[in-house]
């Protein structure tokens, strides 16, 4: 979602259009939280189809960790997307 994001944006200041372009991942295990998924969640009555698979980013997330050579994580603030890095850090070595 957030490359197609980008993609579609087809702005120079966007950091998304600068991951996408680059094919750089911006994971967002979060994307439904807050706004975006109220949104998402009205558009889906007006145009029914919209599928996201949100496991994809945690996937990701998991992987890069298995392979990753050292990990490390810089904690500003907490909640969701904090539990995702360090359940995938404690899949390898613990966090």
């Amino acid at each position: 979602m957030i490359a197609r994001l980008g993609k579609e944006i087809n702005n120079p200041e966007s950091i998304c259009y600068w991951a996408q372009k680059n094919n750089i991942p911006v994971l967002s295990p979060a994307l439904t939280d807050g706004s975006l998924g109220d949104m998402i969640f009205f558009h889906s009555y007006k145009r029914p189809g919209l599928v996201l698979d949100i496991v994809e980013d945690l996937r990701l997330i998991n992987t890069q960790a298995i392979f990753a050579h050292k990990t490390g994580m810089i904690i500003l603030g907490g909640g969701l997307v904090k539990h995702h890095i360090a359940n995938a850090n404690l899949m390898v070595r613990g966090a």
